[in-house]
């Protein structure tokens, strides 16, 4: 009978350990494997305005982030600029300093609070609500109406 008892339990632990271990897997399955997808998912977070692809000049020049230090990236922005809305993915790659790319991110952040205080004061609160986040190599960079959805669209493991 004790026998039995306990190769029950174990049949019992096994199986919950395979469910974990699926679930795990399948979550990996369906993370974004690109900036640009990392992208849509934010995007579909929350109700953004109409963002379009920018350039590797833009990025360079007024985020500061050298586009060669970069595995990937994706940056879509409210062309119009009446609103600081936008969605900036970078994938930083090994070896280069990714400290130095957060801190662009965070000086860009910080410049249009400045930039927008004067021009559209009530599209402040969006820059002041949004932060840049980390996850191993990647950086998000997303200013909504809503922070809360697009940081939690994004799952665990951002910091």
């Amino acid at each position: 009978m004790v026998k039995r008892f306990q190769l029950i339990w174990l049949g019992l632990l096994l199986t919950c350990l395979l469910c974990g271990c699926a679930a795990e897997k399948k979550a990996e399955e369906t993370a974004p494997k690109s900036c640009a997808e990392w992208a849509d998912m934010i995007a579909a977070s929350a109700g953004f305005q109409e963002l379009a692809d920018a350039n590797a000049k833009y990025l360079e020049k007024h985020l500061m982030v050298e586009a060669d230090s970069l595995e990937d990236w994706c940056l879509r922005m409210d062309n119009t600029r009446a609103t600081p809305e936008m969605i900036c993915v970078l994938k930083v790659k090994a070896g280069a300093n990714q400290a130095e790319a957060k801190k662009a991110l965070e000086d860009y952040r910080k410049e249009q609070i400045a930039v927008y205080r004067d021009y559209q004061p009530d599209q402040v609160v969006k820059l002041e609500n949004a932060r840049v986040l980390e996850n191993g190599a990647y950086l998000v960079l997303s200013v909504s109406h809503d922070a809360d959805k697009t940081i939690a669209a994004l799952g665990s493991g951002w910091k």
